[in-house]
């Protein structure tokens, strides 16, 4: 094989030093570890599959739909760029070079692209999550469905679930997903006589957001020769926890050591971290009349609004999911006053222009608007921020997707949740601290962790070699090192 990526989703280095990974280990003392960022407003593997930031794709987490409308959507798939020539995704590489992959598990990669000489597998996700089976848009090419069902292929797991009542029940369902997954994997590589391979791994991710407060404890347990002679019993959640990194350094040397890869990349979307802290930003924004709210009176022309909408839609047959939701019109937002605003998912300030929201804001007004923002917040004390520091953003991209950008961005956001429900600018997560054993307690997917912008990047010393020093330290690297190690 040619080239193997092993795509771990919130792969975190420094917490994969915490645990007993003895392959890792020693793979990291031949070979080497390259730091590189993560900029958590773009999708970290729509970056690796394209070699191109969000501003050119639209690959974000979270990003305003531009539809007449204030709301924001976290819905992208690669599908959406199929027609742009622009663009050559990693398969499209591989495609054109006649040489035969396998990309599997790949979050956005659903529906599958039509390919030719590889195949692709997708992911939960692109409007499949409850999953049974395996439904065809997941899979480019029928003929390997067989392989993944003789090994009862999970597609994913994830949090909240229902579908759980013991935490331990999940986690443990967790490392027998990634086993089949890298079992599949290996059978069609081998089976197919592979030249390249794209594997992406969900389930660590879950664990990470789950128990990272645990995972922090553990680095406080007593060592061995401190416990000698005495009576110490480690807790369930660390034996999970210490069972799935064993887990997960197992399939890495499986990976390595059965196909044999010329050029092997390990690496994340995003890194991982704790998540202590909730933000909304509105708190800010109406404290200092940049966001403007509706009278009572405009509130319940809303409600007579809704009821109306409602009627309209159950008379004429309309789906209902595609008229304007309760929380749009029952928003106490003035949107006609409103100079700038929030939202949940992103780390920033949106400013209410006319060009992008029909907002009172000229985009003469803009730069100046942004800058005052900025400096309004960072004069706030740091210990009411907790370390937020705002800086002006979308005006450093051109991109043709730039203009879903957030004019405004902060710095030092790692484990700062945002989220428009919460009573004050910043709150303590309720959720940090010990992982409950019932999982209908769990209610967030970021219960105790949340992303972090250093993503894990290990290459094999061969693979290093094709690093340029114009090369940016960011996850587009992963896309040109796949490129060159696939040309010859």
């Amino acid at each position: 094989m040619k080239l193997l990526i092993y795509g771990i989703d919130g792969g975190d280095l420094a917490i994969m030093k915490k645990f007993e990974m003895p392959f890792l280990h020693r793979f990291l003392k031949e070979n080497n570890s390259i730091e590189l960022t993560s900029d958590l407003i773009n999708r970290g593997w729509v970056e690796i599959l394209t070699g191109k930031p969000g501003d050119e794709t639209g690959g974000f987490y979270m990003a305003p739909l531009l539809d007449g409308t204030h709301r924001c959507s976290t819905s992208f798939r690669m599908s959406q760029l199929s027609d742009r020539d622009d663009i050559r995704p990693l398969w499209t590489i591989f495609e054109e070079r006649k040489l035969p992959y396998l990309i599997m598990n790949v979050p956005t990669t659903t529906p599958v692209p039509p390919v030719k000489h590889g195949i692709v597998i997708g992911s939960a996700g692109g409007g499949l999550n409850k999953i049974n089976g395996i439904p065809p848009e997941l899979v480019s090419d029928p003929s390997v469905i067989p392989i993944l069902e003789a090994n009862d292929y999970i597609v994913d797991i994830r949090i909240p679930n229902a579908d759980y009542e013991n935490t331990a029940d999940m986690l443990d369902d967790l490392v027998v997903m990634e086993e089949r997954r890298t079992n599949c994997f290996l059978q069609i590589c081998k089976e197919r006589d592979l030249a390249a391979g794209f594997l992406c791994n969900r389930g660590t991710t879950i664990i990470e957001y789950l128990a990272r407060s645990e995972i922090e404890s553990y680095t406080t347990l007593p060592t061995t020769e401190e416990t000698t002679g005495t009576r110490y019993e480690m807790s369930w959640i660390h034996k999970k926890l210490q069972e799935h990194f064993y887990m997960l350094d197992k399939q890495i040397e499986r990976l390595y050591t059965e196909l044999n890869p010329e050029h092997f990349i390990i690496t994340a979307d995003h890194g991982n971290a704790p998540h202590k802290y909730r933000a909304n930003i509105s708190h800010f924004l109406k404290d200092h009349n940049y966001l403007q709210t509706k009278k009572t009176s405009a509130t319940l022309n809303a409600l007579r609004k809704l009821k109306h909408t409602l009627r309209l839609g159950s008379a004429t047959g309309k789906v209902l999911s595609k008229l304007p939701t309760a929380r749009t019109l029952l928003s106490n937002t003035d949107w006609k006053k409103t100079l700038a605003f929030g939202s949940t998912y992103i780390p920033g300030i949106f400013i209410n222009d006319r060009q992008r929201f029909s907002g009172p804001v000229d985009d003469n007004e803009l730069p100046s608007l942004v800058d005052e923002i900025v400096r309004t917040f960072n004069q706030l004390d740091t210990s009411e921020r907790k370390g937020l520091l705002a800086t002006a953003y979308r005006r450093h991209f051109s991109g043709p997707e730039s203009v879903r950008l957030p004019d405004i961005k902060f710095q030092n956001s790692e484990g700062i949740f945002f989220d428009e429900t919460v009573s004050k600018l910043i709150a303590e997560n309720p959720n940090y601290g010990d992982v409950p054993k019932s999982l209908r307690s769990v209610n967030h997917a970021a219960f105790t962790g949340d992303k972090g912008a250093s993503p894990i990047c290990v290459l094999t010393s061969s693979t290093k070699h094709l690093i340029e020093d114009t090369d940016p330290r960011d996850l587009t690297l992963v896309y040109r090192l796949a490129d060159r190690a696939t040309k010859c």
